[in-house]
C-alpha cells in the first residue's frame, strides 16, 4: 500500500468493513440435512472485530442466504474479509474476479476459513492476507498494524507474500478462554433459519489422520461459560426467533462435567440441538439422557466406518466391535445420529461400500452421510501434516474441490467415476434396508425427510460422474488400475513450479512451527 494512503488510513477511526461468507456452486449445492444456513466462523471474527473497533462499520454479506457482494458498494469499504471451504473458493472465482475489479486499490482483503488455512497459496490469489488458523484475534491484530503503518510480521496464524515474492507463514498461535459470542445485530438480515450455528467450546484432544479441524482449533479443549453460551443462544433466539442450534465444537462431549453444567443451565429452554461427539459418549447413558431433557436430541458421530482397518487407517481409537451396540443403544433412546461414512481408501471395493452401507441402515443411523476421502495437496510439504492422499491423486481447482459428498481423488484401484456412482448407490442401499429396519413412525418420518434431502443432491452427483468419466479416460487401464506414473507425471508438469516455491516456505523443518501447527 502507498505510504500516504496508509497514513490517511491511520487517521481515521470510523472503518468500514465488509465480511462476506462466500456460498455453495447452484450445480453442487450442499443437500445433507446439516446443511446450515450459515458457518459461524466469519460471525464470531466479524463480531470481535466489532468488538475491538466499536466505532467501525461491519456489515455481513451472506451468500448462503442469497446475498451477493455485487449488490454492496465494494469500493467503500477499508477491509474485505472473506470465508471460505475450498469448493465454495473455487464455485466463486467470479465473485473474488468481481472483488478484486470493484474495490479500492487501498482496500486490503483478508481471508479466512478452511481453505485459507490449508492452501494460502491459493486463497493468496484474490486475498492481501490468509489466515491460517483461529481468525478473531489476528484479524485485529493485522487490522491495527496495518493502521498504525507497522511490519506485520508478529501478527499470529498470517500467511502473505513477503517482499522477496516467497509464501510467508507467521508463527502459530493457540489461544486460551473464548469468551467471544456471535453479535445478533449481524443476523438481522436472516430469513427463518432451520438451524443456527454456534461454538461452545474449541478444540479436541484425539488426532484422527481425516480431521483437518484441529489443525484450525488445536486439540486443547477450551469451553465457554455455561453463563457465556446461555446469552448467546437468548441473543441469537431473540434476533431471529431460531430454537435449534448446531454446536459446531469438535467434540461437544470432551468433558462430563461441563456437559452436565450446560444441561443444567439450559434446563426449562425449549432449545434443540445437534452436537458433534464421539461414539463412546454411549457409554455414559445417564449423561445422554441428562442432556436429552435438556434438548440434545441429535448428535454427529463420528463412527466413519464399521471396518477395522479402515477405522487404523484414520487413526481412530475405538474398538469397531462395540460400535454397532453403541448406536443401538442410542436408537433405542429415541437419539438421532448423523455420521459421515467415509469411502475412498484402496481396502473399500465395491462390496465393502455396499455392505458398509447396508451396516448403517443396520445400526440404525438416521442421517449417514456418504463422503470421499478428501486432501489438500502439500500439507506434509509446507507444515509436516501427515496426509492420506498423495498429492498428484487430488483432483483441485474444481468446484467441487473438497466437497466430501463429490469424489476429489484418483483411486488406484477403481476409477473415480465408479466411486462416486458408490456414493450415490449407497443411499439407495441404505433407504432400502433401513425403512425395513426401522418400525418406529417417528424414526420412519425422519428417515422419509432425509430421503426428500439427499434426493436434491442426486443430479450434482450424476453430474459429477460425467465429469470424473472424462477426467479419468487417460489415467487408468482397461481393467481399471491407475497408471499412477502418467498421472503423477502430469501433475508435476502443471504443479512442479508450485511445488518449488512452496518448498522454499516450508515448515516441515521448523520443530516449533510443525508442533504448534500440529497441537
Amino acid at each position: 500500500m502507498p505510504e500516504p494512503a496508509r497514513a490517511m488510513r491511520a487517521q481515521s477511526r470510523n472503518l468500514s468493513i465488509l465480511c462476506i461468507q462466500l456460498g455453495f456452486h447452484d450445480a453442487y449445492p450442499d443437500a445433507s440435512t446439516l446443511a446450515t444456513t450459515y458457518n459461524d466462523g466469519i460471525y464470531y471474527v466479524a463480531s470481535f472485530v466489532q468488538h475491538e473497533f466499536p466505532d467501525a462499520q461491519v456489515e455481513m454479506c451472506q451468500m448462503f442466504w442469497g446475498e451477493k457482494p455485487g449488490d454492496f458498494p465494494l469500493a467503500d469499504y477499508d477491509y474485505i474479509l472473506i470465508s471460505a471451504l475450498a469448493t465454495h473458493f473455487w464455485s466463486n472465482i467470479e465473485t473474488l474476479e468481481l472483488i478484486r475489479r470493484a474495490k479500492r486499490d487501498d482496500c486490503i482483503v483478508i481471508m479466512g476459513g478452511p481453505h485459507a488455512a490449508f492452501a494460502p497459496y491459493e486463497a493468496l490469489r484474490y486475498a492481501d492476507y490468509a489466515v491460517t488458523a483461529e481468525g478473531e484475534i489476528p484479524a485485529v491484530q493485522l487490522i491495527r498494524a496495518l493502521e498504525a503503518g507497522e511490519p506485520v510480521t508478529g501478527v499470529d496464524n498470517l500467511a502473505y507474500i513477503g517482499g522477496g515474492g516467497e509464501l510467508t507463514l507467521n508463527q502459530v498461535t493457540r489461544y486460551g478462554g473464548i469468551a467471544n459470542a456471535i453479535n445478533p445485530a449481524l443476523l438481522a438480515r436472516a430469513p427463518r433459519l432451520h438451524w443456527a450455528t454456534v461454538s461452545m467450546s474449541r478444540g479436541c484432544p484425539f488426532d484422527c489422520s481425516f480431521c483437518y479441524a484441529i489443525r484450525l482449533l488445536g486439540r486443547r479443549f477450551r469451553t465457554k461459560t455455561a453463563d457465556d453460551v446461555v446469552a448467546e443462544l437468548d441473543a441469537i433466539y431473540a434476533q431471529t426467533g431460531c430454537n435449534r442450534f448446531y454446536v459446531t465444537d469438535l467434540n461437544f462431549t470432551t468433558r462430563k462435567d461441563y456437559c452436565r453444567e450446560i444441561a443444567e443451565r439450559l434446563r426449562g429452554r425449549d432449545y434443540k440441538f445437534i452436537a458433534m461427539s464421539r461414539i463412546n459418549h454411549a457409554d455414559d447413558m445417564d449423561l445422554v439422557l441428562d442432556l436429552k431433557r435438556s434438548g440434545f436430541e441429535e448428535y454427529c458421530l463420528g463412527v466413519e466406518s464399521e471396518d477395522p482397518a479402515v477405522l487404523r487407517a484414520f487413526n481412530k481409537k475405538v474398538e469397531a466391535s462395540e460400535q454397532t451396540t453403541r448406536l443401538l443403544r442410542f436408537a433405542e433412546n429415541d437419539i438421532a445420529i448423523h455420521s459421515a461414512i467415509i469411502f475412498g481408501l484402496d481396502v473399500q471395493d465395491r462390496p465393502a461400500i455396499e455392505a458398509t452401507a447396508r451396516w448403517c441402515a443396520d445400526a440404525r443411523i438416521m442421517h449417514p452421510v456418504f463422503v470421499c476421502l478428501a486432501e489438500y495437496p502439500f500439507q506434509d510439504l509446507l507444515y509436516g501434516a501427515r496426509q492420506d492422499v498423495e498429492d498428484h491423486r487430488i483432483i483441485m481447482e474444481v468446484p467441487t474441490y473438497q466437497h466430501y459428498s463429490f469424489v476429489g481423488i484418483f483411486p488406484r484401484h477403481m476409477r473415480p467415476s465408479e466411486l462416486q456412482q458408490g456414493i450415490l448407490d449407497s443411499y439407495e442401499i441404505f433407504f432400502r434396508h433401513a425403512f425395513e429396519v426401522e418400525r418406529r413412525p417417528q424414526r420412519r418420518a425422519r428417515l422419509k425427510a432425509y430421503s426428500r434431502s439427499v434426493e436434491c443432491g442426486k443430479a450434482g452427483m450424476q453430474r459429477h460422474i460425467r465429469f470424473l468419466e472424462e477426467l479419468e479416460k487417460p489415467y487408468y487401464t482397461a481393467s481399471g488400475t491407475l497408471k499412477e506414473d502418467r498421472l503423477k507425471a502430469d501433475f508435476d508438469a502443471r504443479f512442479g513450479e508450485l511445488r518449488s516455491w512452496l518448498s522454499r516456505s516450508s515448515k516441515r523443518t521448523d520443530v516449533q512451527f510443525v508442533a504448534g501447527y500440529a497441537r
